[in-house]
């Protein structure tokens, strides 16, 4: 596990030292606290990732303690253990946020689990986090590169600072810039730039191509295509250089100054791993600001250097005048927003509004910008056909050498793809594709969550195994696809019969598992077993067809055929195999007996097979 750090708040010493000795292997730091209120001081000392507190503590008790925490800190995960008994106690505390429970004595398997699903979100956040952090770093470099380079009659003198900015921002160990020269009609690469964190790495101030066998790099630069990886993938000339530069991987960026190949940017680390390739793309940026300050040392005054900065960038750029109207927008602008040129020019960036952020969000922006001269965070707005899109987007003022604002400059980067992934990515991992139903994950961690609400409180559930019969033949005879739709449909039917609480699982193939809580009696439960099974009713027409549906459903009751998940789908498939057996479309329990269950049974019938 990587760096963690967990409070554990607990009156108890023994279960405090049993505790500790249990998650040293999930954090190198663990702290511990004797009340809710040492708990509060110790979270402002130590800002942890996971806290663990019990419930009933002098002084403060643990629900008291989140409470002042999670006024503080919405994300920390917070878990809590108890014997306790009450349900106004559990609801109180999903109310206030806690993620995860635990129940006195410590199951050392259940705990172990619970702590690795913990740890795995806090670090994937983390990871997140951190990922979005030094791209945003890298886009504000950028900007500030293109605002120092542009106002900078001479960009050699601004050289070493943007670079060793860039390359803080970057969060990598080396950077270094070289300059083509012919030399005896030999094409060199002169070094202008170098900067290495490692104290015994070494340099070459001047690089040939053909001797230092670099010409396949060199053939890929001067057609603009950049090279990316670790020293694993070159041969070992090109190992060699690396092992000189004290790096394991090299991201190399050709600079072209009028058309004409100049030379590169080198960005290099310590760590065997190549840049995210959504970093690869912002750092494309800083060669055209390189390339763009080289053939002109204009000021932006004239703004026709902004346009030779950022007509390639793959990120959207506006400018504007000190009464913010467009006076420039670059082509990446065009095709992200879908207006023209033409359209764009004179207008006031408030045509992209989208409605969604209220009047505080842009006087907070506007604020910013005049307080700090910049501005950077994500936005929604609203493309011309009236699509909406999320970037991320940064404004910084352009002053004049009296510090009056002359300009704004705007670089924003359509991230909507990237949010819609991100929200996909999450909801396939827990659902079936074809049917959208919950997938077997997402069942047992609701039929875990289940089993542990209904032990606590008292409560039955049941969990019911349906298969359709003779789907092979249909699919034999119709086709996978009308196969689809039929399964297709009977998650429709089942999402339609069935209350937005429980849960309905496609477990694989033709079976469908579902998921009821807070069962109360038999005749509740059977209700639903006949509703479900009501669907063999119903003929299904696809293309024309009309195919009749058959299930056998097998059903098990916590906790007298199971009193954990495995058990429960156990005893609800051989169940569905005893309808099976009984001849097919008919319902089957666990137990032959119903009378052996402990529901309560409310006019009951003595036997439940259709």
């Amino acid at each position: 596990m990587k760096t963690l750090t967990i409070l554990i708040v607990e009156d108890d010493q023994t279960t405090s030292a049993i505790l500790t000795h249990m998650l040293e292997p999930y954090a190198d730091t663990i702290v511990t606290a004797r009340d809710g209120i040492e708990g509060c001081d110790l979270y402002k000392s130590y800002a942890p990732d996971i806290i663990l507190s019990d419930i009933n503590m002098p002084k403060m008790n643990g629900l008291e303690m989140i409470e002042k925490i999670r006024k503080i800190d919405q994300n920390v995960k917070i878990a809590i253990f108890t014997n306790f008994e009450k349900r106004d106690t559990l609801i109180r505390s999903i109310e206030l946020g806690v993620n995860q429970f635990f129940s006195k004595p410590f199951d050392a398997i259940s705990f172990e689990k619970m702590m690795k699903n913990l740890c795995n979100e806090v670090l994937e956040k983390r990871a997140a986090s951190d990922a979005i952090k030094r791209q945003e770093n890298i886009l504000q470099t950028m900007n500030q590169m293109a605002h120092n380079f542009l106002q900078e009659s001479n960009w050699r003198e601004t050289l070493g600072e943007e670079l060793a900015n860039l390359k803080k921002a970057t969060e990598v160990s080396s950077i270094f810039l070289y300059k083509n020269k012919i030399e005896k009609k030999e094409l060199l690469a002169q070094q202008l730039f170098y900067l290495n964190d490692n104290q015994n790495a070494k340099t070459k101030e001047v690089l040939s191509y053909t001797k230092d066998h670099l010409m396949g790099w060199k053939n890929q630069l001067e057609k603009d295509e950049l090279i990316n990886g670790c020293k694993k993938d070159y041969n070992n000339a090109k190992k060699k250089l690396l092992d000189l530069f004290k790096i394991n991987s090299l991201l190399i960026l050709p600079i072209f100054v009028q058309g004409k190949w100049w030379g590169f940017l080198g960005i290099g680390d310590e760590e065997d791993q190549v840049l995210a390739e959504s970093h690869v793309e912002i750092l494309s940026t800083a060669t055209s600001i390189i390339g763009a300050a080289i053939s002109n040392t204009r000021n932006l005054k004239s703004l026709q250097m902004s346009s030779a900065v950022f007509d390639h960038t793959i990120d959207g750029v506006l400018v504007t005048d000190v009464d913010n109207n467009i006076v420039h927008v670059n082509d990446a602008f065009l095709e992200i927003t879908g207006y023209s040129r033409e359209a764009a020019i004179g207008r006031n960036p408030r045509v992209l509004k989208s409605g969604k952020h209220d009047k505080h969000f842009y006087k907070k922006m506007w604020s910013q910008l005049a307080e700090e001269g910049y501005w950077q965070g994500e936005i929604t707005n609203r493309k011309k056909n009236g699509e909406i899109y999320i970037e991320w987007l940064s404004i910084n003022t352009i002053k004049n050498t009296k510090g009056e604002i002359e300009n704004y400059i705007g670089i924003f980067s359509d991230v909507t793809h990237q949010r819609k992934d991100e929200q996909d990515n999450a909801y396939l991992a827990t659902h079936d594709p074809l049917t959208k139903l919950s997938n077997r994950l997402l069942l047992n961690d609701r039929l875990e969550h289940a089993i542990n609400h209904a032990s606590r409180f008292g409560k039955c559930i049941s969990l019911i195994f349906c298969d359709l019969d003779n789907f092979k033949p249909i699919n034999d005879t119709y086709g996978h696809n009308v196969g689809d739709e039929i399964l297709k449909h009977v998650a429709a039917y089942l999402k339609k019969s069935l209350r937005k609480e429980d849960t309905i699982c496609r477990f694989g193939g033709d079976e469908f598992v579902i998921l009821i809580e807070e069962l109360d009696n038999f005749e509740f439960l059977n209700n639903i077993l006949r509703k479900i099974n009501d669907i063999t009713n119903t003929p299904c027409i696809i293309d024309g067809n009309t195919i009749h549906i058959g299930m056998s459903i097998g059903a098990s009751i916590f906790p007298d055929d199971g009193i954990d998940a495995q058990e429960l789908i156990k005893s609800a498939d051989e169940a569905m195999y005893k309808a099976k057996e009984q001849g097919k479309n008919c319902i089957e329990f666990s137990k032959f007996d119903i009378n052996q269950y402990c529901l309560r049974q409310i006019e009951a019938p003595n036997n439940y097979s259709i």
